[in-house]
């Protein structure tokens, strides 16, 4: 089976096809207009004058009724006679025509002459009526038409050029954005936002609107796939390393002091590594509906044992962390996942620090991390923090409806500050 060719029209060589088809068309119809224009007035020169003659008959009529001589004289240009014989010689075989006729006649016998030819009654006795006019004196001279024909021309071409030019910007409006869009797809420069000329339809605005959405979707989602592989590089290692020496260490020494301390590092760095494979893995779970159902009282010992695991940190610093439990929250996110949100936030709050406080504050509705260091920066701004990252927390924060904040304090330092439902009030007003 042969592969489709991919396609080779672009945007631009549709718009010349377009403008060509279009061009192809007015042309066409420009012919056909002039054609139609140019018959309809030589029918309507002929129709006025043949109307004419016929009108004129029973003017001629009443004047040979009283007794007029033939041939009659009718204005500038009609000649009016009653019978063959007063007709001009080169003229008489147009008695030959029938009664009724009017017409041009353009034969041998009378070129270019407007013919009628009828009959009357005058004293019992039926008389034929035969009226000429000479074409040339009431047609349209050569030049006259070389004048009505050239006139036509150019308004036809001044309409051609007119219409070109509408469908050419018509089709180069149209597809603009096309091409603008693509040309900022093909880019190099991603920072580059998408965007279409100004006045361009709803929809080609829509359009770039959505790709800008899509953009930024897709970048946040790369620097949480980024952090997420970075973090779990390091958190995953770290543990491994841990267990790794300490079983080493364990062939070196006898002492059931010191292999208990070993075994203890072991412990330890396998139930960390634990904790983050399942918070890790509640990101891809699809279990949504279980786990969004059951809920859990944060108490302050889960919280004291999270404080620990960054005291030596704080201590190595000389920072003190103190716990402000003002309430006992039911929350969603299992402990492990909660241990990495908050130590998260805690490390970030003490590398950001020299000296001071860091205070965690749990609330009814949210916990905050309250610290005296620099203040935001333009990385917390991104999201794009220590360790984890808070990109990785926001990932989380969406899995159980959370929302994460960075504000700056009152005097320095920064407030990251986790905003949960409250599960209790909303099952009491339920």
């Amino acid at each position: 089976m042969k592969a489709p060719k991919p396609p080779s029209s672009t945007a631009q060589s549709l718009t010349k096809k377009l403008s060509l088809y279009f061009n192809a068309i007015a042309l066409l119809i420009g012919i056909l207009v002039f054609a139609l224009s140019q018959a309809g007035l030589y029918w309507l020169e002929d129709e006025i004058n043949k109307r004419n003659l016929q009108q004129t008959a029973d003017f001629a009529v009443d004047q040979f009724q009283q007794g007029a001589n033939s041939p009659l004289i009718i204005g500038p240009n009609i000649l009016a006679y009653d019978s063959v014989q007063a007709l001009p010689k080169q003229f008489q075989p147009l008695s030959q025509y029938p009664i009724g006729y009017n017409d041009e006649i353009t034969d041998d016998i009378a070129h270019d002459l407007f013919f009628y030819h009828s009959s009357f009654e005058i004293q019992g006795e039926t008389k034929p009526l035969y009226l000429t006019m000479a074409a040339e004196k009431v047609e349209l001279s050569p030049d006259e038409w070389r004048y009505i024909n050239f006139a036509s021309l150019a308004i036809m071409i001044l309409l051609y050029l007119a219409f070109d030019f509408a469908i050419s910007k018509l089709s180069k409006r149209l597809v603009q954005p096309v091409n603008q869009l693509s040309q900022q797809l093909k880019s190099a420069h991603r920072e580059t936002s998408f965007s279409v000329p100004e006045g361009s339809a709803l929809e080609f605005t829509e359009l770039s609107n959505s790709l800008n959405k899509y953009r930024n979707q897709n970048e946040i989602l790369i620097k949480q796939e980024q952090s997420f592989a970075k973090y779990a590089s390091h958190e995953l290692r770290t543990p491994l390393t841990v267990i790794l020496g300490a079983t080493k260490l364990l062939d070196k020494s006898t002492e059931p002091e010191f292999q208990l301390r070993q075994r203890a590092r072991i412990t330890k760095a396998a139930t960390d590594m634990q904790h983050t494979i399942e918070a890790l893995l509640s990101l891809v779970k699809q279990e949504q509906t279980r786990e969004s159902s059951t809920c859990r009282k944060l108490v302050e010992k889960e919280i004291k044992q999270i404080l620990d695991e960054v005291s030596p940190l704080a201590k190595y610093k000389h920072l003190k962390v103190e716990l402000k439990i003002f309430a006992e929250p039911d929350i969603q996110p299992s402990p492990p996942v909660l241990r990495m949100l908050l130590i998260n936030l805690l490390q970030n709050a003490i590398n950001a620090s020299d000296s001071g406080i860091i205070t965690l504050e749990v609330c009814q509705s949210c916990i905050k991390v309250v610290d005296q260091g620099h203040g935001l920066n333009d990385s917390q701004q991104n999201k794009d923090g220590h360790g984890l990252g808070l990109l990785i927390v926001d990932a989380l924060c969406d899995r159980y409806g959370w929302q994460l904040m960075l504000t700056s304090g009152e005097e320095s330092g920064c407030i990251a500050k986790l905003t949960f439902p409250n599960i209790g009030e909303t099952r009491a007003s339920d």
